[in-house]
């Protein structure tokens, strides 16, 4: 829903900037709550191409609201994820996680945290069995050379 008045303060901006150059940035306001509604609206501005958008959600509670905010705003910039750098990240990463909608079931829900814990999982320990197989090289390496050392004829 698009806004019409920031909701409040600044909490939170990431900076970008584009393969042109061009600078743009994400600004996520503070939760304000509605006084005909009791509910909550969060403001997302979306600075790029020389305008700014006002986006508004709106949550139950304040954390909620917040929540579907900062989902907005990742939605926003990985919708320009190819042209897009985070200003101080070398990765190409844009800093936003995935999140998944609320609406699945919760044995669905625990399933797909499952899957991703089993993979990250996986990939720790075949990054600690690389590691390790790079320390035992480099000490395989400096016995050698000083194996080397020790074998080399005296001269006088």
């Amino acid at each position: 829903m698009r806004g019409r008045e920031p909701t409040g303060p600044i909490l939170a901006e990431r900076k970008f900037k584009s393969s042109a150059g061009a600078r743009t940035s994400i600004r996520v306001r503070a939760p304000a709550r509605d006084s005909r509604t009791g509910n909550y609206r969060c403001s997302v501005e979306w600075v790029h191409s020389g305008k700014r958008e006002l986006f508004e959600l709106w949550g139950i509670d304040s954390m909620q609201a917040l929540q579907l905010a900062l989902r907005a705003a990742g939605d926003l910039v990985n919708g320009d994820e190819e042209d897009l750098r985070w200003v101080g990240s070398d990765d190409g990463h844009l800093g936003f996680p995935r999140t998944y909608p609320e609406f699945l079931p919760k044995a669905l829900l625990r399933k797909l945290e499952r899957m991703i814990d089993r993979e990250i999982a996986a990939h720790a320990r075949k990054s600690a069995a690389e590691r390790s197989r790079a320390q035992q090289s480099a000490a395989e390496r400096k016995q050698s050379r000083a194996r080397a050392g020790r074998s080399k004829p005296i001269s006088g």
